[in-house]
């Protein structure tokens, strides 16, 4: 995964925990545009395909154009797969992270599925881990929600 573009789709899908097959149906896409953005082979996306995948995600094609945001997709990758692998002694943080999620939605106007909430909690409690595993990388937190709740 190179371009910026693809950087965006693969984090904003992995906020919403939407897959390919998932975002190019409800985009109406054929099958592999997303693909192969995120694969590099189509270079330059259209604007409407742009759109297609914008509107699904629930941001603008200006925002899938922005430069990198605060927290690099790939980093959180390697991060969380080295993060699974350790022994759970962490509890309360991961109390405090459900908790920091639940107060945060009560704010957001667009509710999350169960399996959303589930990954925002994953995503922020491994990030909290690297940071600081005493308390919830708040910072980190309200921009991994904001995306999943755009």
């Amino acid at each position: 995964m190179s371009t910026q573009i693809a950087r965006q789709i693969s984090t904003r899908m992995r906020a919403k925990n939407l897959s390919l097959t998932t975002l190019e149906k409800e985009a109406g896409l054929r099958p592999h545009a997303v693909q192969n953005i995120l694969r590099g082979k189509s270079k330059k996306p259209s604007g409407e395909l742009l759109q297609a995948i914008a509107d699904v995600l629930g941001c603008n094609v200006k925002d899938l154009l922005r430069p990198k945001e605060s927290y690099d997709e790939e980093d959180l990758s390697s991060s969380k797969k080295e993060f699974l692998g350790h022994v759970y002694d962490h509890p309360d943080l991961f109390v405090k992270t459900v908790q920091f999620v639940n107060e945060a939605l009560k704010e957001k106007e667009n509710p999350l599925t169960i399996e959303q909430f589930m990954k925002c909690v994953e995503e922020i409690y491994i990030q909290s881990l690297q940071k600081d595993p005493n308390q919830v990388d708040e910072d980190f937190a309200e921009w991994w929600i904001d995306l999943a709740t755009d």
